[in-house]
């Protein structure tokens, strides 16, 4: 069993993602264009928050020694994009949460994910509603889904992603 020496937690990541966020609005006001408005847009806070997943993320597996590719929204079918995928595990990243009506889609989303024989995961920086909860794993699987919100979830997830890595590693090999 590898030996995992976790460098973030929940509360680090978001320290992360919060000084990030706030720096990227700031940057953003100083745009002659934009006057001094600080911009606050759910687009942002998100795109800040992938690539903070990414960052540590990418971070996590270097420590680990391994060195998968990791793309960012990557088509997969119509408009559809998967938000990163790090080899064959493509991560479906929300800030906040998932919403009722998204559901049916993401269901979508896995079957065309499978197709593709990747993995779908989920994570979210929180998810305070139960239901919501309980719909993305069912949906995702309770393996698949990860809530940042709940101490341990950022470990839990950088073991199922080296798990599906070194899987899929020995998959490639045996083939």
């Amino acid at each position: 069993m590898k030996n995992y020496n976790i460098k973030y937690d929940e509360r680090t990541i978001e320290k992360i993602y919060q000084e990030n966020l706030s720096y990227a609005q700031e940057m953003l006001a100083s745009l002659e264009v934009v006057e001094g408005r600080k911009p606050d847009t759910k687009s942002l806070s998100g795109w800040v928050y992938e690539q903070t997943i990414r960052y540590c993320l990418s971070k996590e597996l270097k420590a680990l020694g391994l060195s998968p590719v990791i793309k960012e929204q990557v088509p997969l079918y119509g408009r559809v994009k998967i938000d990163l995928l790090v080899d064959k595990v493509a991560i479906e990243i929300k800030s906040r949460g998932v919403f009722s009506k998204n559901t049916e889609r993401y269901k979508r989303y896995r079957a065309k994910v499978e197709e593709r024989g990747w993995v779908y995961f989920y994570l979210t920086r929180r998810e305070g509603y139960a239901p919501y909860r309980s719909i993305a794993e069912s949906i995702f699987g309770k393996d698949k889904s990860f809530f940042l919100d709940k101490e341990g979830e950022w470990e839990r997830f950088v073991k199922e992603v080296v798990k599906y890595l070194e899987k899929m590693k020995i998959t490639k090999e045996v083939l």
